[in-house]
Order: structure tokens, then sequence, then C-alpha cells
């Protein structure tokens, strides 16, 4: 294996590693790398093709400013102050095989190696994003924390590579950077403070599917001995080959063209292709091309090359407030219209969702029709599927752990109790940016401390058993206990489990099917 040799002398900011020296900032004793090249430009001729590592250089470089951002379409409902502390991204490029390191020291420490990967599905959003920014978590936890950027969308899961061999790895190279990246960290990390030996990979939403399918994937085992997965919907599987090859054809459908063709892709434009990519139905994600996978991560079985990699997995309580906020009448809906949202979203008969409505009602006596709507969705978008991974798991040679994040913010009158993304602010001690989300109650600052100390404990040890809450054990005992990540927190036994139970006969959601039925202006409305 490569080492790394922190640069001798006296400036701490210097480090060298297996490419070349960098420099960094220094801020209130925190180290700060950014925008450190680490696989070379995916433009022109490597458009579509695997990742190659970032050449040497000569003399030392600054690694002060964010990288760019991967090739996406940015909706501007994401600008909102309630998204932005998540979405904000830099000016995008394809040349964007970019990662940043914030570390308390540049020293040979041994830390504990925390590998941020960003949420936004398979297609949005980067590692620069002001509210998952990893210096406090850093600071505080004395830890490394390491965030990069990948390919996005079909830019990064375009299967191509049927007729010519130079594209034969299109399908999945997004993820193939992300193992690149994993590499970089591997040879590197030492420099900067951390252990490479102790890498923990953590992601919420897409990037908890990154997470779930990197734990599937042979060759990126090794590359982390720790992993996190939050709040993942679509996690479980990956596109078939059928479906990845339809999408292709479909975009090039788009752009006119007879056929995808992949000389004849990399020279359109990269504005004329984006266009193209939102205006192609369909969801662009790693897919199965006897190559990098060979099944689904996590469907029908958890991956066996895993089974020593502790698992955390969890989700909030109120997951899809997220996206009804976008339709404030979905929080006043009367049953009938509850009940025709289900029936169709959930494509179940009258009867059918008649029977999971009152089990649902069984489990909270008091709760209203849309109380109702968001906690079937959400079990059946997030909890159903992220639970799964971790049940799975029983009787592997690692522990899994789950969690229920159930602190409710105060914001838009309470209405959004825990909703998707509510986690993070506290995690990342970014509660400040994301005000919009979080709100500014009395209960931030314990909960911050909270979730740090059981993100960074897990990340030490593999168990995120910590004084700040009570003791907890593993999901796989006979209970299914849970702890639930409150102002109190709680260790509970599989908490609606016998309401969720009731969704069992329904096929697990992934990321090629709507979000937008049960919440969207287009369904029915409260009357």
């Amino acid at each position: 294996m490569p080492s790394s040799l922190r640069m001798g002398g006296t400036d701490p900011t210097v480090v060298e590693t297996t490419k070349g020296r960098l420099r960094g900032s220094d801020a209130a004793g925190i180290l700060s790398f950014r925008g450190i090249r680490y696989g070379q430009t995916t433009a022109g001729a490597h458009r579509f093709r695997a990742p190659l590592p970032a050449p040497r250089w000569a003399g030392i470089r600054d690694a002060i400013s964010w990288g760019p951002s991967a090739p996406q379409s940015v909706p501007a409902a994401y600008t909102e102050p309630f998204y932005a502390w998540y979405s904000t991204i830099q000016p995008i490029s394809e040349d964007c095989l970019f990662l940043n390191v914030v570390t308390p020291a540049a020293d040979r420490q041994s830390r504990p190696v925390m590998v941020w990967l960003h949420g936004g599905g398979w297609r949005n959003f980067s590692a620069s994003a002001p509210g998952t920014d990893g210096t406090l978590l850093a600071m505080q936890e004395d830890v490394v924390v390491v965030s990069l950027n990948h390919r996005l969308g079909a830019l990064g899961y375009l299967a191509l590579g049927q007729d010519d061999e130079r594209f034969a790895d299109a399908g999945n190279a997004g993820l193939l950077d992300i193992m690149l990246a994993l590499q970089w960290v591997r040879d590197n990390i030492a420099a900067f403070g951390g252990d490479p030996e102790n890498v923990t990979i953590f992601g919420q939403s897409g990037g908890g599917a990154k997470v779930a399918a990197l734990m599937a994937v042979p060759a990126a085992a090794g590359l982390f001995h720790r992993a996190i997965i939050q709040s993942s919907s679509g996690g479980l599987r990956v596109a078939s080959y059928q479906e990845a090859k339809g999408l292709s054809q479909a975009l090039a459908d788009t752009l006119g063209l007879a056929r995808a063709d992949a000389s004849i892709l990399q020279a359109v434009p990269l504005d004329t292709l984006l266009s193209a990519i939102e205006r192609t139905p369909g969801y662009f994600r790693p897919s199965i091309d006897g190559r990098t996978f060979r099944t689904d991560p996590f469907f029908p079985a958890a991956p066996k090359i895993s089974n020593h990699v502790p698992l955390l997995a969890g989700c909030t309580n109120t997951e899809t407030t997220y996206y009804m906020r976008r339709n404030p009448g979905s929080f006043h809906l009367d049953l009938p219209d509850v009940e025709a949202r289900l029936a169709g979203f959930l494509r179940l008969d009258a009867a059918a969702t008649g029977r999971l409505i009152e089990a649902y009602r069984d489990l909270d006596s008091s709760a209203q029709p849309s109380d109702i709507l968001i906690a079937v969705t959400t079990d059946y978008l997030f909890k159903r599927n992220t639970y799964r991974m971790a049940s799975l798991r029983e009787g592997a040679g690692a522990p899994s752990f789950a969690y229920v994040f159930s602190f409710e913010t105060a914001v838009e009158n309470g209405l959004l109790r825990s909703p998707h993304t509510c986690e993070l602010p506290f995690i990342f001690a970014s509660a400040g940016v994301a005000r919009a989300l979080v709100g500014h109650s009395c209960d931030i600052e314990p909960m911050t401390k909270t979730m740090m100390a059981t993100w960074a404990q897990f990340a030490r040890s593999g168990n995120p058993d910590n004084p700040t809450l009570p003791k907890w054990r593993p999901f796989g005992e006979p209970d299914r206990p849970v702890m639930v990540l409150a102002p109190e927190s709680q260790l509970v036994a599989d908490p609606g489990g016998d309401a969720r139970a009731m969704l069992d006969g329904l096929a697990f959601y992934e990321y090629n099917r709507s979000r937008d039925d049960f919440w969207s202006v287009n369904a029915p409305r409260a009357t």
C-alpha cells in the first residue's frame, strides 16, 4: 500500500500526499483541505468512462476552495432557506472529482475517519452544502471528516457498454468515482491524522443508498470498516439491466438519436445533454451490469461481503412531512381523501386500504387522517426499507443498530415534526445555517451533543453506545430494539412494527417510482 507523509517543516497546513504536496487552511486550530483532486476530468473523451486517478503534480498545490459540483439541474425551489443549507452547490463542471478533508491536526494520531456521501438521490447536490460541513464534527469529536463529489444522473449511470469495452462501466461510473475517492482515503488519510484501517462511510437519503450499494460491491471490500445508512428509501435494489438499457434508449430518443451511441453522446454539449436528461422520463441510477453488480445490494438478502462491517441504520420519525409541505393542504385532509391517496399510491383496493388505516389507528387512537397519511408513507418509503437492511443482517459477524430520530422542529407551526434531513444539522452542528428547518429551541444544543457523540462513537468502535444515551442493544436481538433519539432518548422494541407489518405484502419502494402521488396538488385534495 502506498504511504503518505506529512510535509516536514513548521507549516502545519502543508501535507504531502502520494500525488504531491497540498496547502490547506487553519481556522481555530482545525485544518481544512478543500478541492483535492482525486480523479482526472470526466469531460470530453473521459465522459461515461471509468474514472482515472489524479496525476502527480510538482510543487505545493493550494487546497483552500471547494471543487466544482457534478453537472446537474437544480430545481429553483431548492434555493429556499428551508432546503438551501442542504442543497446549495458550487458551479458545475464535468471536471468534478474532488474531495475535502477536515482534521484536528495533520499528525500521526490515527483518528477515526468519517467519509460523508451527500444526499440528493443519485442525481442532485454536492459535498459543499453549508449544513454538512464537517468542521465542527471534526473539532468536537476528534475525528477526520472527508466529503466528496462524484458524477450524478446519466453522466454517472448511463448503461452504454455493450458495443464498446471502453464504456463497459458507464452504467456505474458514478459509484466507481466514490470507490476511487475511498482508495485515495486509504492511501493518503494517515498524512491528515486519520486511521486508514478505521474508515466509516455515512450518508443520508440518496447518500444512504450509496452506502448500501458500496456494501455490496466486491471491489469496495476493505475500503471502509463501518457503515451508517440514514433515511434510505431506494437502497435495497439497483436498476435491472433491462431498465438501464431502456433509459439509455429513452435519452437517445430525447436527443433525436437512433440509439445510445457513446461516441456521439460524448460530443453532445453539456447544456444540451443536461436539458435532455431533465426531459427523459425515468431515474438514472446504478444498475446490474455483470461487473460492479451481479445482484441487488439488499434484495433478497444482505451482501455477505459486508457481514463483518458494523451497521447503524435509521430514519426520522415523520420523513414525508418534508415533501408534504409543498402542498400544505396535505396536512388537513379528511379520511376519504387519505383513503384515496393511499389506495392510489400503494395500489391497494378499498378493503386493503381500510385494514391498513385501522392498523395505524390502533397504533395511535388520537391520530387525525393526515397523521395516518404521514405515518404510512414514512413507513413505506423510508422506515420499512431502512430497517429491512438491518434485519437482513441478523446472524452476520458484525452487529446492526437501529434508531429513529424523533426531535420535533417548531418551524411552520410544528406541522413538520421530524421531517426528512432533520437529523443532519445535529450531526454536523449546523443548526445555525439550517434554522429554517430546525428552528432555535433550547433543545438544539443538547440534541447536537447527543447526535455528534453517537455518530463519532460508532465511527470509533462500531458501537454507538455512549454516555449521552440509555444502554443501546443491537437490532438483531429478539425484541428488535430501536433507539428513539430525542431530547429524552429511550430504547424501545421496534416502535410501530405491528402496523408497519401491514405493508409486508407490498413491493419495496424503488427510485424508479414517483414519490409525488400521495402529497402533490394532483392528488385528491381536502374538501
